[in-house]
This record gives structure tokens, C-alpha cells and sequence, in this order.
């Protein structure tokens, strides 16, 4: 779509990418900028993704605070209210099948060049409704490039792995699909198997149905066991043994588990790829008690996810993991402590702008809102209004499935 023709929600989340903010940052300026204390993180959400048109009074202020003509929004917002009247939703543009048929586009860093490694440490503090239009512009501009060659298609391959990530953090399951079914074509022409058992697993990770979820994360070990590093081996036994757990599969869970464990015990950071920076031994202690946590195992849960939040402070995977460990205190017959870790997972969902974590917190809200209300109260009046901050679910149902990781 050309500029002159881009609706609203789409130009104010690239105008904003390109200056670096976040939508909690985009808020606090306009709120500062118009002295009406009244606009949050969630309804810059809204606006991005037009479940809502910014009046003209607010147009006014985030033509100050992006500093572009009021007009240029004014023509933005006249071709969303067109959108909305003809039904239609805004979502980030669905990835082709095939890169080599891809069309340029404008870029939403305003011509930057980014590379992955930027790309993934953005991943790290935004959540993917902010970040996903900014990857999937990247990766369609790798993607066009003809005859990208090994290295450009693993290059693509890699793109379409955080492609796949970032929009099934931001709720848009169809594009996290497209996405994933690019770069398993891209990994395996340019011959990276541990890249391919990457994509598999993160498929996996996002994938609503847990038979299917089984199916593509032991395919990825497969294909893991072929080439890839002890690290990303035990990574991709881990997405089998999440995969178990969530389709009731103890056994499989636990066997999973082990072997992911004697992998993690030979890895050599040095030797393990780029994609695998984060998996700290905070991480992966966590990622185990997650399992334990699914199949209503406290007694291995509540250690293991206790351990691994202690060494992790981005707010994705504090969010995530603190549900879990509350699931599990509750599990456990310890509901006071479980309320009280669902208070510090709420303001973190809530910065990290992730869908993923905005639908496990529900469903944590969920069990506790189920309680006696002298158990949970001092909950349940942070809960009343700390909920409607959280970024939209709706429609994904991926999200609900998929944790960290």
C-alpha cells in the first residue's frame, strides 16, 4: 500500500517504530504534551490496530509528539474510518509462501536498515503488536531480494523464525503461520537443519492444537539431532516436552525433560547460534517448571520456576512464568501466595505490551476470580482495573496456548 493510501493505525505504529518508542513511551508523551493524564499504553494498542480512531483532538497532539502535518493523519484516519465502515480489521500484512515473489515496501523505520540481532534485542522490550509490522516489513524486503544465495536464505530463514515469534505475541496467529511455513522453506534450501528444528519448535510453541504442537516440536528434535549444537538440542527437547505436558502426555513430558537436561549439561555457549542468546540457566529452569506447571506438579513446579525468575527481569517472561508459578501455588493449595504473585505479574503484562502474557494472566484471573473473595481481595481490586490494561486477545488463539521462550 502506498503512504498516500495508509490507514491510520498502520502510520501511526510505523512513524512510532521509527523514532524507537514503545506505546507506553507514546502514551507518557502525550499525555505530557496535552496535560490530559488520560491516554495509556492500551489505547495507543487500539489506535495501532484500530479497534478505535483517535479523535481530533487527540490527532492534533500525536501530530505534535510524531512531529508530521496534522493533515497527513487527518488523510490516514478519513482511509480507516473507510476500513471500519466496510468491515474490515487491521492486521500486519500476511507474509507470502514464497519469498521470491515478495514486492518492496515502504519501510516502517523510514528507510532503515536493521539487522536480526537488532531485531531480536527489540523483541526482548516491546511486545509483538508493536514490533511485528517493523519484522515483517524486514523480512519481505530480504525476502524480495533475487537469488539471496545460502547465506541470504538463511538470513530469511532467521527473519521468518522472529516473524513468526513477534506476531504470535501480537495475537495475529495467520501471519505467525505464514511466516513459520516461509522460513522452514528458506532453513532447508539453505541446508541448516538446526535452524529448521528452530522453526519447527517455535511452530510448535504457537500452534492452538497440542497434537499438532506434539507432532511439530518432535519433528523439530529430529531435525535438531541432525546437526545442531548440545544447546540448541536441549532447546528444541524442551519444545517436545511443553508440547507433552499441554496434550496430558506425563510420561512424554518427563522423558523430554531428561534428555533436554544431559543435552543443556554438554552445551559450550560459544559453539550454540546467534538465536539462542537468551536461553541464560534462569531460562531453562524455568522452562522445565513450566512443564511441571502444566501437568499440576507443584512440588517440581514452584522450585524450578522460582529458581529461574530470580535471574530474569524482562517483563515478557517475568509475566509468563510468575502465572505459571501462581498456577502452581494454587495447585498446591496455597491460593494467598498465588494472589499475591498474580498482583506482580499483572503491571508486567501490562509493559510488556504481549498478548501472550496478557492471556495467560487472564486465565490465571480466571481461577482466582473463582475463589472465595476473602481469599483473593486485595487481588481482586488491583485486578478491577489493572485488566483493561492489557493488550487484546481477542481472535487468538495461539496466544492462549503459547508461553515464553
Amino acid at each position: 500500500m502506498s503512504i498516500d493510501g495508509e490507514s491510520l493505525g498502520a502510520r501511526l505504529a510505523r512513524l512510532r517504530v521509527a523514532r524507537g518508542r514503545t506505546q507506553l513511551r507514546m502514551a507518557e508523551l502525550l499525555c505530557a504534551a496535552s496535560g490530559t493524564a488520560t491516554v495509556t499504553r492500551h489505547e495507543v494498542s487500539r489506535w495501532e490496530r484500530e479497534h478505535r480512531v483517535p479523535n481530533a483532538y487527540w490527532l492534533r497532539w500525536l501530530a505534535v509528539v510524531l512531529e508530521v502535518p496534522l493533515g497527513e493523519l487527518e488523510q490516514a484516519a478519513a482511509v480507516a474510518r473507510g476500513g471500519r465502515s466496510a468491515g474490515r480489521r487491521a492486521e500486519p500484512a500476511v507474509p507470502a509462501d514464497d519469498w521470491r515473489y515478495w514486492p518492496e515496501v515502504s519501510a516502517p523505520g523510514g528507510g532503515r536498515e536493521w539487522t536480526l540481532a537488532e531485531l531480536r534485542r527489540l523483541d526482548d522490550l516491546m511486545g509483538g503488536a508493536d514490533l511485528s509490522p517493523l519484522v515483517n516489513h524486514v523480512l519481505q524486503v530480504a525476502g524480495a531480494r533475487r537469488d539471496p544465495g545460502p547465506g541470504g536464505l538463511a538470513a530469511v530463514a532467521g527473519l521468518a523464525q522472529l516473524a513468526g515469534w513477534v506476531n504470535g505475541d501480537g495475537g495475529h496467529d495467520a501471519a505467525a503461520r505464514a511466516a513459520h511455513r516461509l522460513g522452514l522453506r528458506a532453513a532447508r534450501a539453505a541446508d541448516d537443519p538446526a535452524l529448521v528444528g528452530h522453526l519447527l519448535g517455535s511452530a510448535a510453541q504457537v500452534t492452538a492444537d497440542p497434537a499438532r504442537a506434539v507432532a511439530l516440536a518432535r519433528a523439530g528434535a529430529v531435525e535438531s539431532a541432525r546437526a545442531a549444537p548440545a544447546g540448541a538440542r536441549a532447546l528444541a527437547l524442551q519444545r517436545v516436552a511443553y508440547a507433552a505436558a499441554r496434550a496430558g502426555d506425563a510420561r512424554g513430558c518427563e522423558r523430554a525433560i531428561a534428555a533436554a537436561d544431559r543435552q543443556y549439561g554438554r552445551r559450550d555457549p560459544a559453539d550454540e547460534p546467534p538465536w539462542l542468546y537468551w536461553l541464560t540457566d534462569s531460562e531453562y529452569a524455568a522452562l522445565s517448571g513450566r512443564c511441571y506447571a502444566v501437568l499440576h506438579r507443584p512440588q517440581l513446579a514452584v522450585p524450578l520456576l522460582s529458581h529461574g525468575l530470580a535471574g530474569i527481569r524482562q517483563p515478557r517472561p517475568v509475566a509468563l512464568y510468575t502465572t505459571w508459578l501462581a498456577e502452581a501455588h494454587l495447585d498446591a493449595g496455597a491460593p494467598e501466595r498465588a494472589a499475591e504473585l498474580a498482583i506482580e505479574a499483572l503491571p508486567a503484562a501490562v509493559r510488556s505490551g504481549s498478548v501472550r502474557a496478557a492471556a495467560r494472566v487472564r486465565s490465571l484471573h480466571s481461577r482466582l476470580a473463582a475463589l472465595p473473595r476473602s481469599v483473593v481481595d486485595r487481588y481482586l481490586r488491583v485486578a478491577t482495573e489493572g485488566l483493561s490494561y492489557l493488550a487484546d486477545v481477542t481472535g487468538s488463539a495461539a496466544a492462549v496456548a503459547a508461553g515464553s521462550g
